[in-house]
């Protein structure tokens, strides 16, 4: 249990997002989640701001690279440009005083966190209190890295770019193992696993399933327990016990808890509902430059 004091710190802290200071940080200290997962810098106060300005320096050059046809050139800059946004990312990011907050709330939590470089621009912070999860953390980074040498050493023109760049998110055994390690509902994350693995466009499915179902019914927010996760359905009776759970626990340590979760939950419902245009304006914003 979270000292008075302590927890009323961290509400207050003005430096975290307060879904990252609850679902983060607080269900996974009430170990009502084995571990939780944050992207950098998008999950930081003003994180779009900052993907922004980090992407405002580097897609101009990307756009330069694409256009040099000389392969040996191409080689050269591309090496370049990947310090470039490493240096950029570690200014902005990794030396910014929120970021620091975040890593001094994981001791102060008594917790473990590990940084995982996902891109020279996104990183994954990962949060957790069991070090048997910070184990399977360490084993499944490992497997990633393999399955994305893989599609390196196998990669062809024709290859599609989310397979090349993110080949775990078509693996269903990985994505199983993850789903668990981040507290997730087992039906969920294998519907999840089935559809990746079968190319179905996940956000779009998910979305659409809130559009038809509104059109006839209320749906509880409760079911989108915590951000960026799936539901097999709207209605999913696990997805919707595990959110009471969380909010039931949290309104049991704080009232003030139990409202900021509620909210967080609306939230999670609407970014679900509108992933595909959310991520279709990044692909546009990043096309600019091409």
């Amino acid at each position: 249990m979270i000292r008075t004091q302590l927890l009323s710190d961290l509400i207050i802290d003005e430096r975290l997002l307060d879904r990252i200071k609850v679902e983060n940080f607080v269900l996974v200290n009430l170990n009502l989640r084995p571990c939780s997962q944050m992207n950098l810098p998008a999950e930081l106060p003003e994180g779009d701001i900052i993907g922004r300005k980090i992407d405002e320096q580097i897609f101009p050059k990307l756009g330069q690279i694409k256009r040099d046809m000389d392969p040996l050139k191409r080689l050269t800059a591309i090496d370049a440009i990947k310090k470039d946004m490493r240096d950029a990312f570690d200014e902005i990011v990794i030396s910014s005083n929120h970021y620091k907050a975040h890593l001094n709330w994981v001791k102060k939590l008594e917790l473990h966190s590990r940084i995982v470089d996902v891109r020279p621009t996104l990183s994954e912070l990962y949060i957790y209190k069991n070090r048997k999860i910070g184990n399977r953390l360490n084993r499944l980074m490992r497997k990633r890295e393999k399955l994305r040498a893989k599609a390196y050493r196998f990669a062809s023109p024709t290859m599609d770019r989310a397979r090349f760049a993110y080949p775990e998110e078509f693996e269903g055994s990985w994505l199983k193992e993850m789903g668990r390690i981040l507290g997730y509902t087992d039906c969920c994350v294998d519907a999840y696993a089935s559809d990746r693995k079968e190319g179905i466009n996940v956000e779009k499915r998910a979305s659409q399933q809130i559009k038809e179902i509104e059109q006839h019914a209320e749906i509880d927010p409760l079911t989108y327990f915590t951000g960026y996760f799936f539901p097999c359905s709207p209605t999913c009776k696990e997805a919707l016990s595990r959110g009471n759970e969380f909010y039931d626990r949290l309104c049991m340590v704080s009232s003030e808890l139990g409202n900021i979760y509620m909210h967080l939950v609306v939230e999670n419902l609407k970014r679900v509902r509108h992933q595909p245009e959310i991520i279709k304006e990044y692909q546009k914003r990043a096309n600019r430059y091409y």
